[in-house]
């Protein structure tokens, strides 16, 4: 046997003491050393293999005494792993000496023979996009041929990308991708009981880090990879800092320990550096044995919320603790995985407001009694950078931060404008403006170049105050609008219609350019020409007591401008174009993913006005009421016909009017005639629940999946709900129509005890987020990356195609 295997290092037949002119096969003596089990178009055709062993060509070298080059064959660049053998020593006089040589290559042969067989098998039988292709065998010399990775390793790769960056080197979308395909691969080889043994980043090769290709990375290396059966494998090889703690001498595990050095790989992708845990191969084991894992940032600074926290558990001292690679796999096809940045607890806190434009903070306010604090988070470093710095006065109600200037509103009815040169802390106000009403919501309004910029106040009465800036400061006039006085003599709504209550603006947005402004009030928007400064349309999106809760603007597939409005009752989203309803969507479905609702095209133009519904109650008269509320303030009402007298409204007659009788399944509807297009196809999409009646109201019990507010992220829109989740709506363009899909339903990694999502917002148009508080006022930030239609696209690309190539190569096979 010895001499079968030493002659086959050079030669294919060997001869026969006692018939020398007779040499004789060796694929006949030792046809395993020969593969003649494999099929004969895997043999490579030597005369078109153009390699050179130079060290310019050298691609890497394995511990076994192999090397890898580049080459060509047939003119396609290709990788070629080739075996040495090692000569022991010089050949000797002692015919002991020689015979100990001779047996010592005969061994250093067969373990070459075996490990290039057991890889080469191994190559042979696996098809899968994920996994480096075999090409074909030599055995003189004794190489074989594989695909050649334009790019190198995973490590060499993060090593050129990682100079300069904290985290996630790679960006978080091409991160996800190639964590995704190394898990891919793993499940494929498990599922054919096959153990990798030895992932590392070297061993993942990478074709391309371009997102719209479907294949980015391959493993490769299975030199000392197992068969693994029902009793586990054993073995000792592996690379130190990777190799699963279990992995001990006369030890069985299983295919966990790949997932162990999965969770090493996903600390490279996240940290671009190695995990190193010593020099020797004994200090590193006894490290992990006892627990001790690579250290990393903290969630906040990583910002990659989910494969933190894949990392830790794949990294378990504890096998049977470890995610499988497809229960990793499940995780990851989730568009939350990556999407999902961190949690940033708060603390006590009343209330929050974010920042505008490309401001990336958010600042809260806690307040007790004339003890009034702020704190700043920077949602880009995920760090509370002032924290409780006093400014005292009362309690506020809203806040809008500009660049130079601070505007916020307080419940006793004022205005404070600071300045904020210098910014912390904040020091005497530079205006006190006293207001008639709570201000609920600011606006600032550019108004192009034909007029200065001015500043919009919502109250809690449904009045709009209009002040004129300089440098961000009220400077001038000031003047009111009043929406009671609109709704009774520009649009003929009686007194005692719910539509003429106190309603607080809830949201206010700018339109068609900044030329006008939209707000809510009531169950219906009011429409201002902002150069005028007046209010000229009313629309009627839905039915008292329903209100507006959230406004948002944005742009649709096919360039038009599209103003979306959510109600507090019914979390129905309803689409206008040209004061024209062209689509609804309840959004309180528990199961809203793949929804369609189809999107109508506006009418030829016509002015829409109020429907006066009929008398639903009777207000009680008197001369005069003075009531103080700490939503709305102090209010004085007079019951008469003058138009100033329609300026205030009290609460509690809302409050009133809101708690009679009435069937939510009489009120909930839209109710202008063209408020929801008569179009077959809402009752045929394939989706959507019935329309064609009334809206039904939220069941108790689904509190959780009442919407929040409306966020125009992107070209898509999110729609928080209080349960945490997010409803994402993408707009498509069909042959003949467009349509709207839910795309996502992003969900948080966990929610607070008790907790519920309160407010949201988009914080300089790349990151949303999340506000959840407790009964307790503990608040906490949940902060997503701002995905558009096309990460989505590309997201659900990329394993989607994943999946279908795979099936394409096993029905090949």
């Amino acid at each position: 046997m010895e001499d079968c295997l030493l002659t086959a290092i050079e030669r294919t037949h060997i001869e026969c003491p006692n018939h020398p002119m007779d040499p004789v096969s060796l694929e006949e003596l030792v046809p395993e050393l020969f593969m003649t089990d494999f099929p004969a178009r895997l043999f490579l055709e030597m005369n078109c293999l153009e390699q050179s062993e130079s060290t310019d060509n050298i691609l890497g070298q394995g511990g076994s005494g192999t090397t890898v080059y580049k080459a060509r064959y047939n003119t396609m660049p290709i990788a070629v792993k080739k075996f040495h053998f090692k000569k022991c020593g010089q050949q000797s006089d002692g015919i002991n000496e020689d015979s100990m040589f001779r047996h010592l290559e005969a061994m250093e042969a067969l373990r070459n023979f075996s490990e290039f067989r057991q890889e080469a098998s191994m190559l042979h039988s696996m098809q899968h996009p994920c996994i480096v292709s075999l090409i074909g065998i030599s055995i003189h010399p004794l190489c074989f041929a594989l695909e050649l990775a334009p790019l190198g390793s995973l490590h060499t790769v993060l090593i050129d990308y990682a100079e300069g960056t904290s985290f996630i080197p790679l960006g978080h979308m091409l991160t996800h991708r190639i964590a995704y395909q190394i898990a891919v691969g793993l499940a494929y080889l498990h599922r054919k009981n096959i153990i990798f043994c030895d992932l590392k980043s070297d061993n993942v090769l990478v074709w391309t880090l371009d997102l719209t290709e479907t294949v980015n990375v391959k493993l490769s290396d299975y030199g000392i990879s197992r068969q693994s059966f029902h009793e586990g494998a054993l073995g000792v090889e592996g690379t130190p800092g990777y190799q699963a703690p279990e992995v001990m001498p006369g030890i069985v595990y299983d295919e966990k320990v790949d997932m162990f050095s999965y969770g090493m790989v996903l600390y490279e992708l996240l940290s671009g550096q190695r995990p190193a845990l010593g020099q020797h191969q004994l200090q590193i084991a006894k490290k992990l044995s006892k627990g001790v894992r690579p250290s990393l940032g903290s969630l906040e600074q990583v910002q990659f919320h989910r494969m933190h926290n894949l990392m830790v558990e794949c990294w378990d001292t504890k096998p049977e603790k470890r995610p499988g690679a497809g229960a990793a796999l499940r995780l990851m096809q989730d568009p939350s995985f990556p999407a999902f940045m961190y949690i940033l607890p708060c603390g006590e806190q009343s209330s929050f407001c974010p920042s505008q434009e490309l401001e990336r903070t958010v600042i809260f306010w806690d307040e007790e009694g004339k003890d009034r604090n702020y704190s700043v988070v920077n949602i880009d470093k995920g760090l509370i950078e002032v924290d409780h710095i006093s400014c005292p006065g009362i309690r506020l109600s809203c806040q809008l931060k500009l660049q130079s200037a601070l505007w916020t509103a307080t419940v006793d009815q004022k205005i404070q404008v600071y300045s904020l040169k210098g910014m912390c802390p904040l020091n005497m106000p530079l205006r006190v403006l006293d207001v008639p009403a709570v201000v609920t919501c600011f606006l600032l309004v550019s108004r192009g170049n034909q007029k200065s910029p001015v500043m919009l106040a919502g109250m809690a009465d449904g009045m709009v105050a209009v002040y004129s800036l300089v440098n961000e400061i009220p400077e001038g006039w000031c003047s009111y609008l009043c929406s009671r006085s609109a709704n009774k003599f520009q649009f003929k709504i009686s007194d005692n219609d719910l539509r003429q209550n106190a309603y607080r603006v809830t949201d206010m947005i700018t339109v068609n350019s900044g030329s006008e402004v939209w707000y809510s009030n009531g169950p219906g928007i009011l429409v201002i020409d902002t150069l005028a400064t007046e209010i000229t349309q009313r629309l009627e999106p839905y039915q008292a007591p329903s209100q507006v809760i959230s406004l948002t603007c944005n742009v649709g597939c096919n360039g038009e401008e599209a103003v979306w409005c959510l109600d507090d009752r019914t979390s129905t989203l309803i689409m206008y174009r040209s004061y024209q309803v062209c689509a609804h969507y309840t959004c309180s479905d528990c199961n809203p993913l793949r929804d369609m609702f189809p999107i109508q095209q506006p009418a030829s133009f016509t002015t829409t006005t109020a429907i006066t519904t009929t008398d639903m109650t009777d207000s009680n008269s008197t001369d005069v009421s003075i009531i103080f509320n700490d939503e709305v303030g102090t209010q004085v009402i007079r019951h008469s016909d003058s138009m100033t007298d329609y300026c205030s409204l009290s609460s509690e007659s809302c409050s009133s009017n809101r708690n009679t009788g009435t069937s939510f399944s009489a009120l909930s509807s839209p109710t202008s005639p063209t408020s929801i297009p008569h179009s077959t196809d809402f009752v045929e999409s394939c989706s959507l629940r019935d329309r064609s009646g009334s809206i039904s109201p939220p069941v108790d019990d689904c509190e959780q999946l009442q919407a929040v507010k409306i966020l125009a992220v992107k070209d898509t829109l999110w729609i928080p709900r209080q349960g945490g989740d997010i409803i994402v709506i993408e707009l498509e363009n069909q042959s003949v129509s467009q349509q709207g899909r839910v795309v996502a339903v992003l969900k948080p990694e966990s929610v607070p005890k008790d907790g519920k999502l309160v407010d949201a917002a988009v914080v300089a148009k790349d990151t949303v987020v999340c506000c959840f508080r407790n009964e307790t006022r503990d608040w906490d930030l949940r902060v997503w990356r701002a995905w558009g239609s096309r990460e989505f696209k590309l997201f659900y690309q990329s394993y989607e195609e994943l999946a279908r190539m795979e099936v394409s190569m096993r029905r090949r096979k």
